[in-house]
């Protein structure tokens, strides 16, 4: 069952539904930067068609299929249950309790607070999605819930000639888009959106910005209620 998409289902049991639609005001997150949610957690990963990886430090070789997703899920396109991680196993009991409700192991994992929190927003096609973690037997059910944060929603609001720091980033190759950073050296800069970011799911991408996530202004100031602002490294948005 995927959560998240304006269904009920268990979160929604314990956080209630909400009608947050954005108001007059967004947020763009820079979630992505945040290294410390994907410093070594102490897991190892098993990908559907692949092996465990090794439990140790060391970065693994990423297969190519995996990379692939990677990429399409970090740019915002939903990916299909096969296309994520099948599952996690905590190896290093140690290093695993320094994290916190939302990690990355090339794709988000959230839990707790978050995670109900989450559930009462409409986070478009992707949505949360159960994700087993074992212990480090690689069977036994690791205590609490998880989530994998599958993303699902691109939007165009973004008026790059009224961003106060905007910068070209890179051409794609595929459609010929202009990639630009948004407050890559001055993060306060302001960031404008078109009305259009009101429409549609509180959490996306916009498809001309490198690296960053925008949120409803309700998603957004639901985060910093529950103390995950700095984690998701908000700034504010205007809409024009």
């Amino acid at each position: 069952m995927i959560f998240g998409k304006r269904q009920s289902g268990p979160l929604e049991e314990k956080a209630g539904m909400a009608g947050e639609s954005m108001s007059s005001g967004a947020w763009m997150s820079s979630l992505k930067s945040n290294q410390q949610i994907g410093d070594d957690q102490g897991v190892r990963v098993k990908f559907f068609g692949h092996d465990w990886e090794p439990a140790t430090s060391k970065v693994p070789l990423t297969p190519d299929d995996v990379l692939a997703n990677m990429r399409l899920y970090g740019q915002g396109h939903a990916r299909q249950r096969d296309q994520l991680p099948e599952s996690l196993a905590v190896w290093d009991e140690r290093r695993f309790r320094k994290a916190g409700d939302i990690f990355s192991v090339g794709f988000f994992v959230v839990r707790g607070r978050l995670a109900e929190t989450l559930a009462r927003f409409d986070l478009g096609e992707g949505g949360l999605i159960p994700f087993p973690v074992y212990q480090a037997d690689l069977a036994t059910p690791y205590p609490g819930e998880f989530f994998l944060l599958n993303f699902g929603c691109i939007k165009n609001s973004i008026l790059v000639d009224r961003c106060e720091d905007a910068r070209k980033f890179v051409v794609d190759k595929a459609s010929g888009l202009q990639i630009w950073h948004i407050n890559r050296s001055k993060s306060a800069g302001e960031v404008v959106l078109s009305s259009q970011a009101q429409g549609g799911p509180d959490l996306w991408f916009e498809e001309a910005v490198h690296n960053k996530l925008f949120l409803s202004d309700a998603l957004g100031q639901a985060l910093l209620d529950i103390g995950m602002g700095e984690v998701f490294r908000l700034t504010r948005c205007r809409i024009a």
